[in-house]
């Protein structure tokens, strides 16, 4: 059955009266939940996302936008004379917009995560008269679209389709010259590869799906180094009371700028390195305590991929 108009506006009716009970609550200076704050902050953060969550679901429905697609045609241009009976429905038809807008971009961004587009360099001593090639790549972790990164290409060497790597945002960490080398290959002096001369052609459709291979697995080995220390409460602060004393992990860290070696340190004194690779499968790793090697806690942490060490450390915690 189709929700009805009268559905979507009692349930923006009711959110705004929930914020308005939230308000109420924050303001009463005999209350305790206004002494102790942190106590109501957790419960105002879930509500709001609950709700955001579920406004976003209901204007995303096809039946919503059905209903919305006919409301859209029947609205007649509010006037001063509009009475008490008559619902405006004109935020909602909004909100609606705004969301399309929102679905659309978040759709685009994951399906085409490499866009390409043209801009010209205002230097005018700019080669090739300014003419420069950008490159988009989107990246999405934890459900989370990160800062865009781009690339900026032109073509420096007169009468050849060389491209070079003029500007890029790309972290660091990620080895963007080497990809160049490998796919974007220009040759040094007078020697220019991507020619007949050395047998080597530039594949620009590989560079930029190598670079994007390269920072998406770069970024899901962060989000894992960050869950495994939100799965062991590592940024927590350590109670000597109670269930802080059961503590077993004393740190997770990212060992090198690209994440790709994992330093896990032990309350005992252990420490552990693992070696992970591209694909985020743990490929060696070695843990060294008090008494020599634990070659135990070793076969554990490479017996999967990253996603799951977290699992298998407890293994033989308790």
């Amino acid at each position: 059955m189709l929700p009805s108009t009268d559905d979507s506006i009692l349930e923006d009716t009711v959110g705004a009266q929930l914020d308005s009970e939230i308000s109420s609550l924050q303001s009463q200076s005999k209350h305790p939940l206004r002494t102790h704050p942190f106590h109501l902050t957790p419960l105002v953060l879930s509500l709001k996302a609950a709700r955001k969550t579920q406004a976003t679901t209901i204007l995303s429905s096809r039946a919503t936008q059905a209903t919305l697609s006919r409301l859209r045609a029947s609205q007649k241009p509010t006037t001063s004379h509009q009475t008490s009976s008559e619902t405006d429905i004109s935020p909602l038809l909004s909100s609606a917009t705004a969301q399309a807008a929102h679905s659309t971009e978040n759709l685009y961004r994951t399906c085409a995560g490499i866009t390409t587009f043209r801009i010209r360099d205002p230097d005018p001593h700019a080669v090739d008269s300014g003419h420069v090639l950008g490159i988009r790549i989107d990246v999405s972790t934890s459900g989370k679209f990160v800062r865009p990164y781009y690339i900026m290409l032109n073509k420096p060497w007169a009468g050849k389709e060389l491209l070079r790597v003029h500007r890029h945002t790309v972290p660091a960490c990620i080895p963007l010259a080497a990809l160049a080398e490998r796919w974007l290959p220009n040759g040094k002096g007078a020697v220019a590869m991507g020619g007949k001369e050395m047998g080597k052609k530039q594949d620009l459709s590989r560079f930029v799906r190598a670079v994007r291979r390269e920072v998406v697995g770069y970024h899901n080995r962060i989000s894992i180094i960050k869950g495994l220390r939100r799965e062991f409460k590592l940024d927590e602060k350590v109670s000597r009371k109670g269930k802080g004393r059961e503590r077993i992990i004393a740190d997770i860290t990212a060992a090198d700028a690209e994440a790709k070696q994992v330093r896990i340190e032990w309350v005992d004194g252990r420490i552990g390195r693992a070696v992970v690779d591209d694909r985020g499968e743990v490929g060696k790793c070695v843990v060294v305590g008090e008494d020599g090697r634990d070659r135990e806690v070793e076969r554990r942490v490479v017996a999967g991929g990253m996603e799951g060490i977290g699992e298998r450390l407890r293994e033989g915690m308790y």
